[in-house]
């Protein structure tokens, strides 16, 4: 049974109207083992193989973000875009405000000020 994020690819495939094979030679594997990761019987690919899947797909940043967010919980892990900004040594901040937040159970209302301060940084973009 397909998992959120195989569904996520069954749908837009569906929408842009394209087949297995060409993400499948994009990402350099089989149809049938792309049909199996969409079919939720193997683990979403890569960050590289993500990237591959959203250049094929003509996915914009929005599709982009919710499939690497489909992509890391089904597997269990942070979504596959992040961990290098999250470890980069120079921003070890990061790190102590994410345990920081997560150790005061901070939700979402605190993560949509933070949100806005950083819009109002990159002048809204």
């Amino acid at each position: 049974m397909a998992g959120e994020f195989g569904a996520f690819i069954a749908r837009k495939r569906l929408e842009k109207d394209i087949k297995l094979k060409p993400i499948a030679e994009k990402l350099g594997v089989s149809v049938t083992y792309l049909s199996d990761i969409i079919k939720g019987r193997r683990n979403p690919p890569d960050v590289d193989g993500l990237e591959s899947i959203a250049i094929v797909l003509n996915l914009n940043d929005v599709e982009r973000n919710e499939m690497f967010d489909l992509a890391g919980r089904e597997r269990n892990q942070v979504s596959p875009d992040l961990p290098e900004y999250i470890m980069d040594e120079a921003l070890p901040s990061a790190r102590v405000a994410l345990r920081r937040a997560k150790s005061q159970s901070l939700g979402e209302d605190f993560w949509q000020e933070v949100n806005k301060i950083i819009d109002k940084q990159s002048g809204g973009n």
